[in-house]
């Protein structure tokens, strides 16, 4: 989707070239930039100019290393993944600048939205999942109707462990191509239905981060979210053919479905 040059100034500042395939995800990457980014002070690199014929721009350099994926689970009576949680709790706070880079706008056609955002996919899905299953991810979706819709704000919408960096100046993000208004807890999707799973201590240090406990309505539109995400994945995840992606795809998809018949029979 995009190339990215590591470069170096006549003054050995170190920069990095980043071109993008999509004009679409360009133009988000410059958006947030423009727009959202500098909220994050130093946790994110800053946009030193951009080529719109090109698609094109310079970022300078974020320090650090990519960070570790945490274990799925804690095992063991002495497991200690302390820095597992302090990098969920960084991760946490950083968000919450994104999100608050700007005042939160209504929205009163969300659910309305996210059922368009799942029709657009059932076409490309449909090969993918039995009936049945696009079916009941179409009745979660269209639940979201009766719940109080929620404001948009700035998201990532790619926040996971592969967009931060681990340094000694702490965490920093990157990778913002994504980026676009939408439901604050939309942006814990890809968490929620990876790394979060089996580690509900990795979600509690996020959010104690973040500053914010999830409501009851906030669940809902998390678990909606999450199923149009994991959708959209399968889907990506077969068109630029990477099938254990694929296939990570798809159990967390029924894993989301199988929580919400769980709820519906307590």
């Amino acid at each position: 989707m995009s190339s990215v040059l590591r470069v170096r100034d006549k003054s050995g500042v170190i920069w990095f070239l980043k071109r993008h395939g999509e004009r679409a995800r360009y133009r988000a990457e410059r958006t947030a930039y423009r727009k959202w980014v500098a909220a994050l002070g130093g946790a994110a690199p800053w946009l030193r100019a951009a080529d719109d014929a090109l698609q094109a721009m310079i970022l300078s350099a974020a320090p650090g290393e990519a960070a570790s994926w945490p274990a799925a689970e804690v095992t063991g009576p002495v497991a200690d993944r302390s820095a597992e949680r302090n990098v969920q709790r960084d991760a946490g706070r950083i968000l919450r600048r994104l999100h608050d880079a700007q005042p939160a706008l209504p929205w009163p056609d969300f659910a309305a939205v996210k059922l368009e955002q799942l029709d657009r996919l059932k076409s490309s899905a449909a090969p993918l999942l039995r009936p049945r299953e696009l079916d009941q991810a179409r009745a979660e979706i269209a639940a979201l109707a009766d719940v109080p819709a929620p404001a948009q704000v700035p998201c990532h919408h790619d926040y996971t462990p592969r967009n931060w960096l681990v340094g000694k100046s702490g965490l920093h993000v990157i990778d913002f191509e994504w980026c676009g208004l939408d439901a604050r807890v939309a942006d814990f999707a890809r968490l929620h239905l990876g790394i979060w799973a089996g580690r509900p201590d990795l979600q509690e240090a996020f959010l104690d981060g973040y500053g914010r406990e999830l409501s009851p309505a906030d669940h809902e539109i998390l678990h909606g979210c999450a199923v149009v995400t994991a959708v959209w994945l399968l889907v990506k995840a077969h068109e630029t053919r990477q099938p254990s992606f694929e296939q990570g795809s798809r159990i967390a998809l029924l894993r989301a479905l199988d929580q919400a018949t769980s709820r519906q029979h307590r």
